[in-house]
């Protein structure tokens, strides 16, 4: 059976839902010629095995199953949240809880976000990780002769609001690193410029919007990749924990060297390869400043090797032919008992 991805309307172009590329276009990069992606579930056959995602509605589930084709549920993030929009219960849980209930399988990212699946579904989800994107860069570190360092952050609006960029900026001030710039990345930048122009005049900080090919751009110019992780509430814990390792893959794929901090589950294999500075529950600037200067007078033979040994690692773990190959596996494992 051939396995089909279901991207509404989608035209055979570059897909800027990060969703859909982890969970689609890079993976087939490692499958099958028979295995695609479908814009509509009319266009699924018997043979197939449908993934159904984002966008997907309880009548794609209906048509599917009324046409005796088989189909699985790809949930990426928590939609089981708390204190959200008006509507949100109606609008988003309910038919996310009526397609879990009818697919033949649920599929998902992650060992913490199959055990939320399983609490709110009674259903025992089957994990496919997401591969990488980036393509392999030859690290070659040098920080300690760097006159200047470049530092990226890259990620949603959410995680860098729960950052306050000034005090870091202070903090790793204070540590004597003097010549240095924090690059962001993220969506709805238009606040957050008017928030922090004073760090944005003083050089030491600019705000990017999200442009796919900048990102990588960014990625490419800097000296180390920064992924602040902070939580400030419980609920905000559980949808950390279930986040994908996508950014870290990236970083690290792309050769660079990466300071984080523990809360993301997915990024626990990645310790050996980055420095974890702390729990996410109690962030400390004066430990993630002090981070930086801890990695820039590391010698650079340690940290290139820690890079080179992360990338083998993704190379064995989350590469599109290695992905590739677990959704192809799915024809082994849809409509098992126990799944």
């Amino acid at each position: 059976m051939s396995i089909k991805f279901l991207i509404p309307n989608y035209d055979g172009t570059q897909q800027t839902r990060a969703s859909y590329r982890f969970r689609a276009t890079i993976p087939l990069k490692g499958m099958r010629p028979e295995d695609g992606i479908i814009s509509n579930v009319k266009q699924a056959t018997k043979d197939n095995i449908v993934v159904l995602a984002k966008k997907s509605t309880p009548k794609d589930v209906s048509y599917l199953k009324s046409q005796g084709i088989k189909c699985v549920y790809d949930i990426c993030d928590n939609k089981w949240k708390k204190y959200l929009a008006k509507g949100w219960v109606e609008r988003i849980v309910k038919p996310h809880n009526e397609i879990c209930q009818n697919v033949d399988n649920i599929i998902t990212t992650s060992q913490a976000l199959k055990n939320l699946i399983m609490k709110h579904t009674g259903r025992n989800a089957i994990i496919i990780s997401d591969p990488v994107e980036a393509t392999r860069v030859e690290p070659k570190v040098r920080l300690k002769s760097r006159r200047y360092i470049n530092i990226f952050s890259f990620g949603s609006s959410k995680h860098f609001s729960k950052v306050y960029w000034n005090q870091l900026i202070q903090k790793i001030f204070d540590t004597d690193i003097r010549e240095f710039k924090i690059h962001c990345m993220l969506d709805r930048t238009k606040k957050f410029n008017e928030m922090y122009r004073d760090e944005i005049a003083s050089g030491k900080l600019t705000i990017h919007e999200y442009d796919f090919d900048k990102q990588y751009q960014l990625m490419k110019e800097c000296d180390i990749v920064y992924l602040p992780i902070v939580v400030n509430s419980m609920d905000n814990l559980i949808d950390i924990k279930v986040k994908s390792p996508n950014r870290i893959l990236d970083a690290i794929q792309s050769g660079k060297p990466v300071i984080t901090n523990e809360g993301v589950d997915s990024y626990l294999p990645f310790r050996k390869f980055a420095d974890f500075i702390g729990f996410a529950r109690s962030f400390n600037y004066d430990d993630n400043a002090q981070a930086f200067r801890a990695l820039i007078n590391r010698p650079k033979e340690e940290t290139n090797l820690r890079i080179i040994e992360g990338q083998k690692y993704i190379n064995e773990n989350h590469s599109p032919e290695v992905i590739g190959k677990q959704w192809i596996d799915l024809e082994n494992k849809v409509g098992r008992i126990g799944f």
